[in-house]
């Protein structure tokens, strides 16, 4: 294995500076934030919800709790300017926009001004995971059951391709993180984003964040993975067309790749995925797409939220689909 080639110097000047400025933005970003900063820094919480003035909600261990804090109307405001100057937006008064989207390292953030919020600006911060839960810490905290957690790992080391199934807030992404710590360092990665979350120590891994304001949408990501030579290929969230891509990959060539996407059960992961497939608008039929999803997909595996709790609590098989009797044949394991 040859060695790495050396960063050239201007380069890792540039990116050191770059680094500077963004921690630089961060700190005028919690500074403008001032009642409310101090929630940035606790890694208990997942969400910070700003409803309106005055009305501050976090998410912490699964429940949504409001917060005593005054966080008046001006502060909201100037924290969602600089927000927009920081990722190169416009928004509010200049703009026609009044609602932006920002990434930020670490953060993403929602926020929407008068007069669409109707109670006064709002803001959403999304705080990334501090660190990769293992599958083992699953277990221990009765997240996973032992028997669940050997299925996984065998899931793994045999490349089988899975969906990792739940609703908004049940632990998807974080899920998909402990599964990407099981995968064997020799392997290589492409993962897909719209916003850059999942965690990966590969040192073989290539991680794209789409924008489709520069022209990469989920569908573009897709395909140039397949291009990249990976072993698999996973993306953050299947929500649209690229999930006909995204079965394409994982069923010629890429087996073991693995994708999140929003259902209510295991077994309901199954219609969802058909109804993305065919807004790829590829002339399958419905049928023949069903029999795509069932030589694909091997394990749908269910985390879910409830009672301030998360647990993962149905892994289902793939075994096929039945044409006479229209149905998937799927096995509760």
């Amino acid at each position: 294995m040859g060695d790495a080639l050396p960063l050239p110097l201007t380069t890792a000047s540039q990116h050191q500076a770059r680094r500077s400025y963004t921690q630089d933005l961060l700190l005028q970003l919690r500074n403008t934030l001032g009642p409310i900063a101090h929630l940035l820094d606790d890694e208990s919480i997942s969400e910070i919800m700003v409803n309106a003035p005055n009305e501050v909600f976090v998410a912490r261990d699964g429940r949504k709790l409001r917060v005593d804090v005054e966080l008046r109307a001006p502060t909201i405001n100037a924290a969602i300017t600089l927000l927009a100057s920081m990722v190169d937006r416009e928004v509010g008064q200049k703009s026609n926009r009044r609602v932006l989207s920002a990434r930020l390292p670490g953060l993403r953030v929602e926020a929407i001004l008068p007069p669409v919020a109707v109670k006064g600006p709002s803001m959403c911060i999304r705080r990334h995971a501090g660190r990769v839960i293992s599958l083992d810490e699953y277990v221990t905290r009765g997240t996973i059951s032992e028997y669940y957690a050997s299925v996984l790992r065998d899931a793994i080391a045999n490349r089988e391709s899975l969906l990792v199934v739940g609703g908004t807030g049940s632990g998807k992404t974080t899920l998909m993180n402990a599964l990407l710590a099981l995968l064997p360092e020799e392997e290589r990665l492409f993962v897909i984003e719209s916003v850059h979350e999942l965690r990966t120590s590969s040192p073989n891994a290539v991680l794209l964040e789409c924008d489709e304001d520069q022209g990469v949408t989920p569908r573009t990501a897709v395909r140039t993975a397949m291009r990249y030579l990976p072993d698999r290929i996973i993306v953050g969230e299947l929500r649209g067309p690229e999930a006909h891509d995204w079965l394409d990959a994982a069923n010629t060539g890429h087996p073991g790749s693995a994708a999140t996407i929003h259902a209510n059960s295991a077994e309901r992961a199954l219609p969802r995925l058909e109804n993305l497939v065919l807004m790829a608008s590829t002339g399958m039929s419905h049928e023949a797409v069903k029999v795509y999803i069932a030589d694909t997909v091997n394990l749908m595996v269910y985390i879910e939220h409830r009672d301030g709790l998360r647990r993962l609590s149905q892994i289902s098989r793939l075994r096929g689909y039945d044409r006479d009797r229209q149905r998937y044949l799927t096995e509760a394991l």
